[in-house]
Protein backbone atom coordinates (compact mmCIF):
# COMPACT_ATOMS: atom_id res chain seq x y z
CA UNK A 1 0.00 0.00 0.00
CA UNK A 2 1.28 3.66 -0.86
CA UNK A 3 0.85 6.95 0.52
CA UNK A 4 -1.30 7.67 -1.97
CA UNK A 5 -3.63 5.22 -1.41
CA UNK A 6 -4.18 6.70 1.95
CA UNK A 7 -5.09 10.13 0.52
CA UNK A 8 -8.22 12.02 1.38
CA UNK A 9 -10.90 11.43 -1.42
CA UNK A 10 -13.20 14.00 -2.99
CA UNK A 11 -16.79 13.56 -2.39
CA UNK A 12 -19.00 11.89 -5.37
CA UNK A 13 -21.31 14.74 -5.27
CA UNK A 14 -22.31 17.82 -3.44
CA UNK A 15 -25.50 17.42 -0.79
CA UNK A 16 -28.42 18.67 -2.08
CA UNK A 17 -29.77 21.06 0.19
CA UNK A 18 -33.42 21.04 0.71
CA UNK A 19 -36.38 21.89 2.38
CA UNK A 20 -37.71 20.73 5.42
CA UNK A 21 -40.98 20.14 3.81
CA UNK A 22 -39.41 17.64 0.90
CA UNK A 23 -37.60 16.12 3.32
CA UNK A 24 -40.95 15.07 5.27
CA UNK A 25 -42.19 14.40 1.90
CA UNK A 26 -39.41 11.72 1.27
CA UNK A 27 -39.81 10.39 5.02
CA UNK A 28 -43.37 9.88 4.02
CA UNK A 29 -42.52 8.13 1.17
CA UNK A 30 -39.93 6.12 2.25
CA UNK A 31 -42.21 5.08 4.97
CA UNK A 32 -45.07 4.32 2.58
CA UNK A 33 -42.56 1.73 0.92
CA UNK A 34 -41.39 4.02 -1.90
CA UNK A 35 -37.91 4.17 -1.86
CA UNK A 36 -36.56 5.90 -4.50
CA UNK A 37 -38.70 7.95 -5.73
CA UNK A 38 -38.25 11.84 -5.13
CA UNK A 39 -41.66 14.25 -4.21
CA UNK A 40 -42.60 15.83 -7.15
CA UNK A 41 -45.71 18.35 -6.77
CA UNK A 42 -48.33 15.75 -7.97
CA UNK A 43 -46.74 13.27 -5.22
CA UNK A 44 -47.02 16.52 -2.70
CA UNK A 45 -50.45 16.88 -3.20
CA UNK A 46 -51.35 12.44 -2.73
CA UNK A 47 -49.20 12.21 0.28
CA UNK A 48 -51.43 15.93 1.92
CA UNK A 49 -54.40 14.07 0.52
CA UNK A 50 -53.83 10.38 2.21
CA UNK A 51 -51.78 11.64 5.45
CA UNK A 52 -54.57 14.51 6.58
CA UNK A 53 -56.68 11.90 8.10
CA UNK A 54 -54.04 9.78 9.89
CA UNK A 55 -52.62 12.40 11.78
CA UNK A 56 -53.56 12.45 15.47
CA UNK A 57 -52.45 15.46 17.59
CA UNK A 58 -50.41 14.34 20.69
CA UNK A 59 -52.10 15.73 23.71
CA UNK A 60 -50.46 15.55 27.41
CA UNK A 61 -52.86 14.40 30.20
CA UNK A 62 -53.49 17.22 32.82
CA UNK A 63 -51.69 16.69 35.87
CA UNK A 64 -54.55 16.30 38.85
CA UNK A 65 -52.51 16.80 41.59
CA UNK A 66 -49.64 18.10 42.43
CA UNK A 67 -47.63 15.25 43.96
CA UNK A 68 -43.84 15.70 44.93
CA UNK A 69 -41.59 13.08 45.76
CA UNK A 70 -40.58 12.98 49.81
CA UNK A 71 -37.39 11.30 51.48
CA UNK A 72 -37.57 10.15 55.43
CA UNK A 73 -35.77 7.58 57.27
CA UNK A 74 -37.68 4.36 58.64
CA UNK A 75 -35.99 1.44 60.67
CA UNK A 76 -36.40 -1.79 59.10
CA UNK A 77 -39.01 -2.79 61.68
CA UNK A 78 -41.04 0.17 60.12
CA UNK A 79 -40.16 -0.58 56.48
CA UNK A 80 -41.62 -4.39 57.01
CA UNK A 81 -44.89 -3.43 58.59
CA UNK A 82 -45.35 -0.71 56.18
CA UNK A 83 -45.02 -3.58 53.62
CA UNK A 84 -47.22 -6.39 55.27
CA UNK A 85 -50.41 -3.67 56.48
CA UNK A 86 -49.80 -2.50 52.29
CA UNK A 87 -49.92 -6.23 51.32
CA UNK A 88 -53.32 -7.05 53.56
CA UNK A 89 -55.25 -4.04 52.16
CA UNK A 90 -54.07 -4.27 49.05
CA UNK A 91 -53.00 -0.10 48.93
CA UNK A 92 -49.86 1.77 48.36
CA UNK A 93 -47.17 2.35 50.62
CA UNK A 94 -47.24 6.36 50.01
CA UNK A 95 -51.21 6.03 49.68
CA UNK A 96 -51.38 4.46 53.36
CA UNK A 97 -48.76 7.04 54.20
CA UNK A 98 -51.08 10.01 53.47
CA UNK A 99 -53.85 8.48 55.39
CA UNK A 100 -52.06 8.19 57.91
CA UNK A 101 -50.47 11.99 58.11
CA UNK A 102 -54.75 12.98 56.71
CA UNK A 103 -56.07 11.05 60.13
CA UNK A 104 -53.41 12.37 62.06
CA UNK A 105 -52.94 16.07 61.36
CA UNK A 106 -57.38 15.98 61.79
CA UNK A 107 -56.70 14.56 65.38
CA UNK A 108 -54.38 17.42 65.57
CA UNK A 109 -56.13 20.38 65.43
Amino acid sequence: MSLLNLKKSKPLAKPNLRSVEDFIDDALLYAQGKVGNKATPAVKKEIKNVCTDRVVPIRKQAKSEGMRHATFTLTPQCIEKLANIAQKTGKAKSALIREWIDDHSKKVD
